[in-house]
Order: structure tokens, then sequence, then C-alpha cells
């Protein structure tokens, strides 16, 4: 198998690496990481010292050599960003390039625009998985699960929740960086049968996670399993569909006060003679503070429950997975990193055999998936209830 990583330099990029060469790395001829911080890039091929990585110099928007770049490779994961041009660019070059595509999220405007491909991967015999990492990813693989033990489904809930009981100085820089949006963004649910918009920071349910996280407040965020969860199971009558965060509490302060002193927005606003953008400044402040440093010991936990009838009994099942530390890597790259690898080595292996673009929940087999995350200390266990 040839694996091109785009985004190498990213904190996801690690965990998904590390597996492919590590987990049965003998299936694995070469690993490629791409990115545009060729210094970066080049110290993580040098630190791994595996002959079978190598690190490449690329701008996505240069698109043309993105196709030749990609021209090989049996799969290529788009580890960058959700939204924007680089994304779409990645999709169109690695159809062009003859390969299969996987990507961690994607934007709403941006999962349209790949959906209607879908017919073009289909013809060239291949396949594009839309949002394969954690959330979207493996919330979106047990909902699948969930869905298909009961006749008829009426809620999907889906959340997440994490902890950090090291000294590492993550949470309030990256990776959580990226968080900040679901904290300011009206997210997209389905009630009642109907998509709707809600407030941001709403729709808080106080859910029990699995210790050491404990309870937590978990608010509504946009996250694209809403309307692709939606699709895939209309037939079974599906009318409430969620995602909620529960991030940690000290967190939540943070950037609830960044965000009531107006640091968070993204309009001009004129300090004595300068226009700037808060956001902007927010940023490059966050950019500048130290490496992170101190001993990582972080667990996560992503949970699914699905309501609906077996029968003629109302039914809730409930999916839990809790990933405790794990070679030095945050939870989020535990999560994250690990699922893309794992659907890599599925499709080269014909164990995922749908073609077009396509979410998780409509072409991975939970088992054969389950399975290999159980292999990386990321066991999925599921109970149910009886509903009176």
């Amino acid at each position: 198998m040839k694996i091109l990583i785009m985004g190498g330099a990213g904190r996801m990029a690690m965990g998904t690496m590390r597996d492919l060469l590590e987990m049965d790395g003998e299936e694995i001829s070469k690993v490629v990481i791409a990115d545009k911080n060729y210094e970066r890039i080049s110290e993580i091929a040098a630190e791994f010292q595996n002959a079978k990585l190598e690190a490449v110099f690329i701008d996505i928007a240069e698109y043309a050599k993105l196709v030749e770049l990609m021209k090989g490779f049996d799969v290529v994961i788009d580890e960058t960003t959700g939204a924007g041009l680089v994304p779409m660019n990645i999709i169109k070059a690695a159809l062009e390039a003859g390969a299969h595509v996987i990507n961690l999220s994607l934007g709403e405007e941006e999962d349209k625009q790949a959906d209607a491909m879908s017919a073009a991967f289909e013809k060239a015999d291949l396949s594009c998985i839309v949002g394969l990492g954690s959330s979207p990813g493996i919330t979106n693989v047990m909902a699948r699960d969930l869905v298909d033990r009961l006749d008829s489904v009426e809620t999907v809930e889906m959340s997440f929740a994490y902890e950090s009981l090291g000294t590492s100085t993550l949470p309030i820089k990256e990776p959580f960086a990226f968080a900040f949006e679901e904290f300011t963004e009206s997210p997209l649910i389905l009630r009642d049968g109907e998509m709707v918009r809600i407030p941001p920071r709403s729709g808080i349910q106080y859910i029990e996670f699995p210790a050491p996280i404990g309870m937590r407040a978990a608010f509504c965020i946009p996250h694209s399993e809403v309307w692709t969860v939606a699709e895939t199971f209309k037939e079974k009558g599906i009318k409430n569909i969620s995602v909620r965060a529960g991030f940690a509490p000290d967190f939540v302060e943070k950037v609830s006060f960044l965000i009531d002193c107006g640091l968070m927005s993204h309009d001009q606003l004129k300090v004595d003679a300068v226009n700037v953008i808060p956001i902007n400044v927010l940023f490059k402040s966050l950019a500048q503070l130290p490496p992170e440093g101190g001993e990582v010991i972080d667990y996560g936990c992503s949970r699914v429950v699905a309501r609906g009838m077996k029968g003629k009994e109302k039914i809730e099942y409930e999916a839990l997975m809790l990933n405790r530390p794990y070679k030095g890597l945050t939870n989020a790259q535990h999560r994250t990193g690990h699922s893309p690898s794992i659907g890599a080595r599925m499709l080269c292996k014909g164990e995922i055999k749908k073609r077009g673009v396509f979410p998780p929940e409509k072409g991975i087999d939970p088992k054969l998936f389950f399975r290999e995350l159980a292999k990386r200390e990321l066991e999925v266990s599921v109970i149910s209830r009886e509903l009176i």
C-alpha cells in the first residue's frame, strides 16, 4: 500500500503516520507526508527514522502539481481543513490521479460539491469517504451499528468530551483552537423532522461520561453528521439528530471570556489609527505561546444514543468509546488520527466495496471497523434500555 497524507505537518497526521508505520507495518510500502511547511515535515520524517516515510513540499493551490504528486498512490488522506478551496482541490486531484481519498471533515457547502462528483468517482471505481475522523467518523459508524439494530429510529444523539490530567499546555492552544468556531457558529440540527439552526452554545444536555471525564454540560455544535445521518437513515423515519460537545469546564470558561470580550469577532475594529480584526489578533497571540510541554495524560469519549422501535418495544441503545492515554498522543490524535489509517487499510484490502462519494455510515462495516479500533485500544461498548 502507498499512502499520501496531505497536511502532514498537522497534529492529527502524527497519529495517522504512527499507525500506518507501526501497526502491521509490513502491509505498507510507502507513506508520504506532504505540506507547505516543509521544514516541519522534514523534522517529522527525521524523527521517525523509517525508510518508508518521505516528506514532500506541496502548495495545494498548485493544482497540476497536486495531481502529479498523487499519481501512483492507493489512498490519499486529507488532514488539512474542512472548508474552502483546499479540500476540494484535494478531492478533485485524487479523482484525476486515480486514487481513493479520505478526509476528516467537510463544511456544508464543500460536502454538496463533493457529493456532485459521486458519479465520477463511481465510474472511476474509486471511493471518496468524507468525514472519517472521530466526530465525524467514529460517531457515524456507531450510528450505523445502532440504527441497524432498530426497525425504526426516532432520535440519534451524538456527543464527545475529553479530560486532560497531564501537565501539557494543550487546552488553550492547539489542537483546540479549531474548536473556537463551535462556540460561535449556529449549529444545524434535525428537530421533529425539520432541519433548523439554533443559537451558538444552546441545546445543553447534562451528560454523564465515563470516568475520569464525568458530568459535562454539552451544547450543540455544527457538525456534518447531522445532515449525512439524516439522509442515510431517512427511510427509517428519523426525526431528531444532534451533535454535542462536552468541552472541559476550564476551556469553556476561557473561550466564553474571549467571546464576551469581543476577541472572537470577525468585524473590523479601529485601535488608535490601525484597523484590526480581533480574531486575527487572537490567533496571532496564541501562536506566540511557548511550545507545548509536559506529560500528556489524555482521555476522550465518543458517545452515540439511538432511540426507536424494535418490534413492539421502544428501545434505546447507547454506544460508548473511551480512549485512554496511548503512546503519548492526545485523545484527539488517538481517536481522530487512527480512523483514516484504518479506512485506508480497509479500502486497500477490499473491505470497503462502496464506490462514489459517501460518509462513513454508508460504506463502512461497523464490525470490521470496531475490530480495528480495538487493536488500537479504542473499544466500543453498547448497552440497551427498554423504554416504558
